[in-house]
């Protein structure tokens, strides 16, 4: 969250919980506050349900909650425990029979320092058929008015099952296969402060990098006709990054909801689009069905969910009628420094290139994820699995 920004918390009420509407001040949003991300998918495997405390607003960063007590109950005193496995992660494996459909459960978590906090009961509403995922080719508009942009968007077939799985929430992730510019050579200035040859374990120039779209997609069924929903739009993916240029993946989630949990993240994707991103370690105020027990004031942040979940996944390369764009700047070498040996340690190894440039061959600084593409976040220089696949 950035100062400035006033995000109304509008809290639903919530059937037999400890939960009312409350609208916090700004100076009411501290540090400290408790923050919970908790939303569990039918399906067998590991699940983990993290913990933290809320840090300044200027500068977030993660505050992990260590030493909790923490385990998802069933209707009928059935818990499942999750353990802590890194700081703040607690992690459970669940089997078939541990999440039905029909059946309601809720979160109950007891804090190193015995607070304890509890969730309303969530029912488990089955999951519902995705037709198919595609794109179109479009353009959209820019701030500039005389320009557009050019790209593909992805559109969404999908069955529709109000009885059972009226609220719908879809999660995207996105897999692009990324290259690093070839360079002529590579050097490092290294710790040592010699100049030397990169090693080859330091030079991965094609990687995959995954990450979730930071746009939330919600729909109320209620008074759509039909049974089939067409042509829902989804994520827009423009030529001006990489994403494009070689291989795309999109892997899609369809989540049944509760009425409760669609609020939930309904507002938040509200509050997201209001700001542009999804902050990774700041979560947005939105409604929360997790109170303190023994403290009903007390502000969470975050929501407990249980979904049945459907998945497809596209792939896309070569899209036909796209113009796709270069970044003549990208890993572009840069000036290097006016004396090696007067380098801060902190800025060591100095990694630097050299790529023809007007005819000439040009050395300069560049950024180690240039030299290594793992670097970057959520790289990796494995492929994926589906990677030689195509639907």
């Amino acid at each position: 969250m950035h100062p400035g920004i006033f995000l109304v918390l509008i809290l639903h009420l919530l059937a037999g919980g400890c939960i009312e509407r409350y609208f916090p001040d700004d100076e009411e949003v501290r540090a400290g506050t408790l923050v919970v991300s908790a939303h569990l998918t039918a399906g067998p495997g590991f699940q983990t349900i993290v913990l933290s405390r809320s840090t300044t607003l200027e500068f977030p960063s993660f505050d992990a909650e260590t030493g909790c007590h923490v385990q998802v109950e069933q209707e009928d005193g059935d818990a499942i425990v999750f353990e802590e496995t890194v700081p703040g992660t607690y992690e459970g494996y669940l089997e078939p029979a541990d999440l039905v459909t029909g059946h309601a459960y809720r979160l109950q978590i007891i804090t190193a320092g015995g607070k304890r906090y509890e969730s309303s009961f969530e029912t488990l509403h089955p999951g519902v058929g995705i037709d198919s995922v595609y794109f179109r080719n479009e353009f959209r508009p820019t701030t500039d008015p005389a320009l557009t942009e050019e790209g593909i968007r992805f559109y969404l077939d999908f069955e529709i099952n109000r009885d059972s799985a009226r609220y719908l929430r879809w999660q995207l992730i996105e897999t692009w296969e990324m290259h690093n510019p070839d360079y002529t050579t590579t050097r490092v200035y290294d710790t040592d402060r010699r100049n030397k040859p990169i090693p080859d374990s330091m030079t991965n120039r094609i990687c995959w990098i995954t990450m979730e779209v930071p746009e939330i997609f919600t729909r109320d069924l209620g008074a759509v006709s039909g049974n089939r929903y067409r042509a829902l739009p989804l994520n827009y993916v423009s030529t001006e990054t990489q994403r494009l240029h070689h291989r795309y993946s999109l892997l899609v989630r369809q989540y049944s909801l509760g009425e409760d949990a669609f609020w939930y993240w309904d507002e938040l994707g509200k509050n997201i689009q209001s700001k542009g991103t999804l902050f990774d370690t700041q979560p947005s105020l939105t409604p929360s069905n997790i109170c303190n027990v023994d403290d009903e004031e007390e502000l969470v942040i975050g929501y407990f969910s249980i979904s049945g979940v459907t998945e497809r996944r596209i792939l896309v390369e070569e899209v036909p009628g796209l113009t796709l764009k270069e970044d003549p700047g990208f890993c572009e070498p840069g000036a290097l420094p006016y004396s090696f040996g007067r380098l801060s340690p902190a800025l060591l190894p100095y990694f630097m290139a050299s790529k023809t440039v007007n005819g000439a061959e040009v050395m300069g600084g560049i950024p180690r994820r240039c030299i290594d593409c793992r670097e970057y976040k959520g790289s990796t220089n494995v492929p994926p699995e589906y990677w030689a696949d195509n639907e």
